[in-house]
Order: C-alpha cells, then sequence, then structure tokens
C-alpha cells in the first residue's frame, strides 16, 4: 500500500495556526512534560542509552483470535503482541479458545445494577424457557445454539512473543469513542457484536455501557504493572473526535497516553487514517501525547498491513522482566509509531542545542514544530540546531521527527520532545 501522505499534504502551518499555541504555562490542568505526578512521565527517551537498546516491534490495535492471525503478526517480526480483541472486550491470553465467551463469562454491564462480576451462561439466559428469548431469533441462529467451547485459538506461539493484556473498549454512555487499554486486564461487552442474538435489547450492554471517566478509572485500576501502560484513543478522525474532546481526555489522567496517528483498517475503509493534524494540535497546547501507529483488523485481509510501535528497551534486560519493561516503555514515550518497521530510529538526541537523528536507511528527514515544518533534508542522519531564545523555543513548544524511506513506502514517526 501506497501512503506518503504526510510528505504530500498541505502544510499543516495553517491548519496548526488556529489552534491555542499557548505553551505550558496556560494548560489550565492538563498533563505537561516535567509533571512532579507520581505517575507522570519524563520526556520520550530522556532516559536511553542509545548504544545499549534492544529495538522491540509492537501491536496497540491488532485483533487476532485464531492462530492465522497470530502467524500474520509474528511473520513481520512483531514480538510484543497488545491484542485488542473485542466482543467481548477481554484481554487475549494464550490458552484461550474458540467460542468460550459465546458459551459463558463472568463480567458484564446491566442496567439497574452497573458492571458486576457474576457468571453469565449464555445458553441458559437464552434458552430459558420462562425469561429467553431463544423463539424469537431467526431460523439459523438458532441452528448455532447450543454454544460450545472449541479448541484453542493458538496451537503455536513463539517463545520469544510477549501476549500482553488488552482490549478494545467502546459503546459508553456519553462517548462514541473506541480506546485501547494496553497492559489492562480489565474486560467489558458480550460476544454478541450487533446485537444478532438479542444480549443488548434484553439488558446486557454490548459494551462497556458505562461514563468513559469511569470505564478509564476501571482500565486504571487493573493495569498489571503500576507503573507500564495505559489508554490510547483509538483512530480520532473516523471516531468524530473533536479537539476539545480530546484534551478532555488526556487530562483525565496522565494514563491516557495519546493517540492513534495512523490506523491502516480506517484508512482502506473510509481514508480517515491519518490523524497529524489532531496530534500536532493536541501537542501545541504543550500536552503530552504519545503517537500510535496500527493495523487494527487490516493484518488479517493484508499482509503487507502498515502499522506498528517499536518499543526500545534496554538490551541487558532479563528475560523475566522484557514484559513489564515494554508497558514501561509505553508509559515513558519510549518508542515510535512506524508504518513497516524497515526504518530504524538509532538516535533521537537533543543536546548542546543540537537535535541529533539517525537512521537505519537513506530517509526523507523533516522537524516538525508547533509552526510546522522547521527543517527537511535527505539522509541517514540529521544534525539541525534549535531555535535560540525562549521566545522562540515557546512558540515551537514542541519538536518531533518524521521520516520517509527514500527506497520504499515506510515511515517513522518519533515522540515529540518538549521545549520549555
Amino acid at each position: 500500500m501506497t501512503n506518503r501522505s504526510p510528505f504530500n499534504a498541505v502544510s499543516r502551518r495553517t491548519f496548526l495556526s488556529a489552534a491555542p499555541l499557548s505553551g505550558m504555562a496556560l494548560l489550565s490542568g492538563g498533563y505537561a512534560w516535567g509533571s512532579d505526578s507520581a505517575t507522570q512521565t519524563r520526556p520520550p527517551y530522556a532516559n536511553l542509552n542509545w548504544d545499549s537498546v534492544q529495538a522491540i516491534g509492537s501491536v496497540t490495535h491488532a485483533h487476532c483470535r485464531s492462530q492465522r492471525s497470530l502467524d500474520l503478526l509474528c511473520r513481520r517480526g512483531l514480538r510484543h503482541l497488545a491484542i485488542s480483541n473485542y466482543y467481548p472486550s477481554a484481554p487475549c491470553k494464550p490458552d484461550e479458545r474458540i467460542g468460550q465467551y459465546n458459551v459463558g463469562q463472568d463480567f458484564g454491564t446491566v442496567p439497574g445494577e452497573g458492571y458486576v462480576h457474576r457468571q453469565f451462561r449464555w445458553n441458559e439466559i437464552i434458552q430459558d424457557p420462562k425469561s429467553g428469548w431463544y423463539d424469537k431469533l431467526p431460523a439459523g441462529l438458532q441452528e448455532r445454539m447450543p454454544f460450545e467451547v472449541g479448541g484453542p485459538c493458538f496451537t503455536q506461539i513463539p517463545s520469544d512473543v510477549i501476549i500482553c493484556p488488552n482490549a478494545e473498549h467502546h459503546s459508553m454512555t456519553d462517548h462514541n469513542g473506541h480506546f485501547n487499554a494496553v497492559g489492562s486486564e480489565f474486560r467489558s461487552g458480550t460476544f454478541d457484536a450487533r446485537s444478532k442474538y438479542m444480549l443488548n435489547k434484553h439488558g446486557y450492554t454490548m459494551g462497556t455501557g458505562l461514563p468513559w471517566k469511569d470505564a478509564f478509572s476501571r482500565m486504571f485500576a487493573e493495569l498489571q504493572v503500576a507503573d507500564g501502560g495505559g489508554v490510547t484513543i483509538n483512530h480520532p478522525v473516523w471516531s468524530g473526535a473533536s479537539h476539545k474532546q480530546l484534551l478532555e481526555f488526556l487530562d483525565f489522567d496522565p494514563r491516557v497516553l495519546g493517540m492513534e496517528i495512523w490506523n491502516n483498517t480506517a484508512h482502506m475503509l473510509n481514508g480517515k487514517g491519518w490523524s497529524l493534524n489532531e496530534w500536532d494540535a493536541v501537542l501545541a497546547t504543550g500536552r503530552r501525547c504519545y503517537a500510535f501507529a496500527v493495523s487494527d483488523h487490516a493484518h488479517n485481509s493484508d499482509p503487507a498491513f502498515q502499522g506498528q510501535n517499536v518499543l526500545l528497551v534496554d538490551a541487558n534486560t532479563p528475560a523475566e522482566d522484557l514484559s513489564a519493561a515494554c508497558l514501561r516503555a509505553y508509559r515513558n514515550g519510549d518508542f515510535y509509531a512506524c508504518l513497516e518497521g524497515r526504518i530504524k530510529l538509532k538516535r533521537l538526541e537533543q543536546t548542546d542545542g543540537q537535535l541529533h537523528v539517525e537512521l537505519s536507511a537513506p530517509c526523507t528527514i523533516r522537524v516538525v514544530s508547533a509552526q510546522g515544518t522547521l527543517h527537511e533534508e535527505t539522509g541517514e542522519t540529521c544534525r539541525w540546531s534549535l531555535p535560540q531564545g525562549s521566545a522562540a523555543l515557546q512558540n515551537h513548544v514542541y519538536l518531533r521527527v518524521e521520516a520517509a524511506e527514500i527506497d520504499g513506502e515506510d515511515q517513522v514517526f518519533t515522540q515529540a520532545l518538549p521545549l520549555a
């Protein structure tokens, strides 16, 4: 798939002129860089030793409930899989079985009761002779019952692959967005997509059935690693999230990590895969907001799918600590987003008034701030002098780097570095 959108699009400077370029002093409670909050992170890459880093391909939004789907991800060299299944929105487990959630689950949101933990046995509920509605289902759906648990979803998980807790949560009562809870064990919803089996009609909420703040709080409460992982805002353009809503999400808690700037499925379905303008507008307010690139469903139909994140983890991390280290990399912004994963970010440092960038292959390299594109050159490295003076730095607010492969379709997007 060819997509040079960031490098062929109209300049973002005009768009950003309408965004609030207020710098970090006027955040009105937003989570800016350098916060003293115990859950707030340092600027991205700040504590990395670039000479001792292992790069780990990762997904934060990839639907996968079969060995074939898993193989397609692993063949691209992805090792950290935060699989984001929904219907129900339940973290994928290595021993998950086909159809197990059609038979039953021990969580759900019920009107009048709220979110509860108890056994829901769907065959018994739907087929109950007094309260059930089996006879109202179409004949084709009746024939599929009673539901039974099948064999394992995955028959061979590579030994170096990490299955990370995650799920895509949706159907909040006060917002129509979708959100991933990377590293969280929180579960919501039912198997009944589009309510074909009428669960939603009979009071068993299809998604979270909660206000988004309540849902987010529950996601945070079940994080596997206290100082790792968090919530991502999925396909914001496709979901129709306004600038104001994006700020509200990010301001709610520093564990709201950021937004998807590329969603392959949205691009395929409706051309709304890119959210670069939305990201830059948020960054221009001085808020911390990480960028994610994801395949979503695309890898299941296109082996050449685009969208992954590359985690930068200390190469000396013991194997038993690697899962937690990956989640901390997401929390700290020690990763970059890319389309295909061929280009490697080898260095991004801001020292002595210079930005130093190194890549693994020749690229068109751009330096971007709240004022638009500041610098562009071609090569594997870039050394660029930062604007001088506190006023200039405040106007630029942040710097980030994007690079497009010269002989290929890959693109890399670093996290933004704050300018104070």
